[in-house]
Order: structure tokens, then sequence, then C-alpha cells
């Protein structure tokens, strides 16, 4: 006790540079693209390291906006990993579908209040892994790709905490991407700028650089750059679906996990969003086509963000340009163009419920539904059997349940299909489980994520049921990571994708496999979703 007296003493009296240089060597370290990083060791029974905040490419500001991600100048010293990075430019910091979920829940404040700080100085990347320098064998990597439309979210969402996962034996990464007009902006000039005659897609671009920083640097933080896996939700998991198809994604991860992605509907082409882009410029003054770049470059992030939500016709999503992505993502998977990596995908019982704002809009009666149905074309006799509402009231239930499964539940089974015909192994999972006093919302949009990471929010009910559910999912994922197959010691056995047996494990109150979910409205929003494809580019 003496001697630590005395230390803490001699501590005390140290210059303070000397006291910040000796809190640092106490703290984990890794040296990453020539630069070093110091994080934090949080106290817990296994102690894992985590590293915030790492800018895994330069600031895409100034002459940098809108173009494909370049390597960051490194620096000298010992760089802070303490704290998250900003959050890329986005209109709304708290996702309205969190709110709804909360406030069903009895929290009629909604989510608590996250400080993004939103910047255009956003592409960093965080850390969770074991002890860092300790000898081991290397450990699988899970990059996570967070959700949120394309236009919000950030990689440090509490529910992205990656402390349990890693505590299953591997390295967990998530990641910031530019979003929204940042992230996807088209416009000929820059187009025209390109090596690529590429525009738009920046955010799919920053999503490649991670990985490509992942190869890079993994081994320093224990983990193990030939077993990596992508994962995602919502609009990371489209995006992961469109890195499958990308021949820029070739070498930079093994596995994929998409959790309520979707290959339906059509996706733009290069010259359609071009046009939103002009009419962006053309909105704020800018129509000299020779200076339209440098000008738009020149506004202020404020001012372009402004301006931009009241131009319908600007693209703030994946396009397909001849580069990042040669066609749609779903003709690409079925005809098999896709990597072939092994595929571990699947959905949410009830979507729809927390994306009411995305359904169709029209008079919410049996005459209105009917209407809308006829928008179907040949399709829509056979939808309305499916999906029937013969009071005013059960309109908006039917339309939850079409949208659920033409969205998530036929194109998961699509996309297993594709992968599994192509010779690649595939998993597919149904994830049902309902909260108590959540019956309303059912199986939600999201609602699986905190279950994959083994995150317990104080917010929402939680019971022996869900802890079981979460180690049963964590174990299959980190499984998968580690194997190519998410079937292991201890785990109900889920069978692998067939077409002859159309097999699914249901993850909910109990967890046992199925077959032939949904078959008839897959066979149905398999040809719509063709239909809206439109033709190869040439």
């Amino acid at each position: 006790m003496k001697s630590l007296a005395c230390v803490m003493v001699a501590l005390a009296f140290l210059a303070p540079d000397a006291r910040v240089a000796f809190a640092q060597s106490s703290r984990p370290r890794v040296t990453v693209d020539g630069e070093m990083f110091a994080g934090v060791s949080p106290r817990s029974p296994a102690a894992i390291d985590i590293f915030r905040g790492i800018p895994y490419a330069a600031p895409p500001v100034g002459d940098l906006r809108w173009k494909a991600p370049v390597r960051r100048t490194a620096v000298s010293g010992v760089h802070e990993a303490k704290a998250f990075g900003s959050a890329c430019m986005q209109d709304d910091a708290e996702s309205r579908w969190t709110t709804q979920i909360y406030t069903t829940f009895g929290h009629a404040g909604g989510a608590p209040a996250i400080d993004l700080r939103p910047s255009e100085d956003c592409l960093f990347l965080n850390v969770w892994t074991a002890k860092v320098g300790t000898r081991r064998p290397l450990r699988p990597v899970m990059v996570w790709i967070h959700g949120g439309s394309n236009v919000m979210g950030s990689g440090r969402s509490s529910w992205y905490d990656g402390t349990q996962l890693a505590h299953q034996g591997v390295v967990v990464v998530t990641i910031n991407y530019r979003l929204g007009l940042y992230g996807f902006f088209t416009h000929p000039a820059l187009s025209a700028e390109s090596p690529h005659s590429s525009s738009g897609n920046y955010g799919l671009l920053d999503q490649l650089e991670a990985l490509r920083w992942v190869q890079r640097n993994i081994a320093q933080f224990g983990g193990d750059p030939e077993r990596v896996t992508v994962f995602g939700e919502s609009a990371g998991a489209i995006d992961i679906l469109h890195l499958l198809t990308s021949p820029l994604s070739e070498g930079l991860f093994h596995r994929a996990i998409v959790q309520s992605g979707s290959v339906f509907g059509s996706v733009p082409r290069r010259a359609q969003a071009e046009r939103g882009g002009v009419a962006l410029a053309a909105a704020l003054g800018i129509t000299d086509s020779t200076t339209d770049i440098a000008a738009l470059r020149a506004v202020s992030a404020s001012r372009l963000s402004a301006i931009a939500r009241n131009v319908s016709s600007v693209t703030l999503g994946p396009v397909v340009d001849g580069w990042v992505l040669p066609d749609v993502t779903g003709r690409a998977l079925e005809q098999a163009l896709a990597m072939r990596v092994p595929l571990l995908i699947g959905s949410n019982a009830r979507e729809m419920t927390t994306l009411r704002t995305l359904l169709p809009r029209f008079d919410r009666t049996v005459d209105g539904y009917r209407t809308y149905l006829q928008t179907m074309g040949l399709f829509a006799g056979a939808i309305e059997k499916l999906y029937p509402a013969s009071t005013n009231a059960a309109v908006e239930p039917a339309l939850i349940d079409l949208f659920t499964d033409f969205a998530f539940t036929c194109s998961a089974r699509l996309a297993a299909r594709a992968m599994a015909t192509a010779g690649a192994p595939a998993w597919q999972y149904a994830f049902t489980r309902v909260y108590p006093g959540g019956e309303t919302l059912g199986a939600y949009h999201g609602m699986e994520i905190t279950y994959a990471f083994g995150v317990v929010d104080p917010l929402l009910p939680n019971a022996d049921i869900d802890a079981r559910l979460s180690a049963t999912m964590m174990g299959y994922w980190t499984r998968f990571a580690a194997t190519g197959d998410p079937n292991g010691k201890g785990l109900p056995v889920w069978p692998p994708y067939r077409k002859e047996t159309d097999v699914h494990v249901e993850l909910g109150d109990q967890v046992r496999t199925a077959s032939g979910r949904k078959s008839d409205a897959c066979a149905i929003a398999d040809m719509a979703s063709r239909a809206q494809w439109g033709p190869p580019p040439k």
C-alpha cells in the first residue's frame, strides 16, 4: 500500500504533458497506415479494447466533395481513439421509426437524444477487439454497415455496440459512410471529370474504402483479413447486396449477412439520376455546365441541404453507373454475376409497421385499396386474393403484410435462391419474436439488431427468452463469420437453403426450421420485380 501511495503522489506532481503521456502509454495502442492510435479498455470480466473515431480516408471536403475517397496522409504523434467521430451529413439526427418504437413501450419522449455532430468530415470507423498485442490466432472480422435509407445513421449507435460480439471471439468494425446528397449526388459534369465516366455511389465507394482499410490494418487488432464478413440492416443490407454484384468488391470480404435488405424495385440509371443533379444546380442558380461542379462544391453544406429538400428529382441512393454497379442488383444476382461467397439472409415478420410512411398514399377504404391494386396490372387479382381487405379497417394491415412480403420476405428468398443456384452456400431466416405489449408492431423493422449484437436496450422489454434468442443469434452470426456456416456446437441445426426445400430457420419464441415461407406471394413478387428492372445496360 505504501508503494502504491508513493506512485500516486509522484503522478500528482508530474508535469501535465508527462501525465498525459503516462495515461496514453497505459492504454491500448495500434499503428495503422503509419499512424498510432490510443484506444480504451473498459473494465469487464473479459476485457475488450475499443478504438473509436479512427479515420479511414481523407476528409471528403472542398475539392474532394463528390469524389471517390482517397487515402489519408499520415500525421505523426499519438492520436486519440476514445470518442466517436462525427456522423456524416444528414437531416434527421434521430430516425423517426425509433421514436415509434420507444413510444409504443411507454417512453413518450422517444429515444434519448444523441449528439451526432454531423459533418462532411465523417469517414471514421470503430473497432472492438480482445486485448491487442496478445499472441493468439487471428480472429474473424465482422464489418457492420448501418441502415437509415442511405440518408441517416452512423456507426456509433448504442444498438451497434460490438462488445458482446467481440466476447464471442470476433473483431467488430462499424463504419460511417457518406449519406444522401453527399453520398449519392449524380451530375453530368461529375461524370465528365471521372476517369470512369461515373458519378454518384460515393457512399458505396466509402464502404469499399473502409473494407480496403480493414484488409491493410485489421491484423494489428487481431483480426484475420482472410475472414471478413460484411453485415448490415435495411439500407446497409441493401448496400451489401449491391457490393456483392460490384466488380470493385473482389477480395475485400468473404461472407455476407443481409438483415432486412431488398433487391426489389428499380435502381436508377446514371443518365436518369444526372437529370436530378442538373435540377438541383438550377435551383441553386448554377446553370453553366463548365463551372457547375466548382460552384456546387463551393456551396455551404447548410445551403446545399436546404435547397435539396425542395428538388424531388435528386437521387439519394445508389445508381447503375457502369463502374461501381454494372446492372440492377436483382438481375445480376439471378444471372450469377455476384461474388460467390456464403450468404446469410433474412427478414422480420412485420417490417412495415414502423415504415408506414413509406406505404403508398391513397384513401384507406376498400374501394381505394382495390383502385390502388389495379396499378399492379396483371398481378392485381392474385394479390388481392393473398392480401384481402373486406373492411376499411383491414386495408392498412393488408398493405403492411403486402409490402413486408414483397419488399423483404420475397427479396430474401430471391437472393438466397440465386446464390444457392450459382453454387454459393446460403442460409435464410425469419425473425418472428414479438415483445409483450408490442403486438401492434410485431417483429418490426430493425428489431433483430439488438439480438444480433447482444445489446440490452433498457427502454425495451427484456426477458429470459430474449437473452436466449440473442445468444443463439450471436452464436449463428459469429460461427458464420468464423467458418462460412452458421451451424456449430450447441446451436439448433440450420439447414442451408435449397430451391427444392425452400427452407429457413425461424428466430422467435422458439428456434425451429420451416419451409415454403410465403411461397405463393413470392412467386408473384419475383415476376413483378423483374418487370421493374428494365432492360439490361447496353
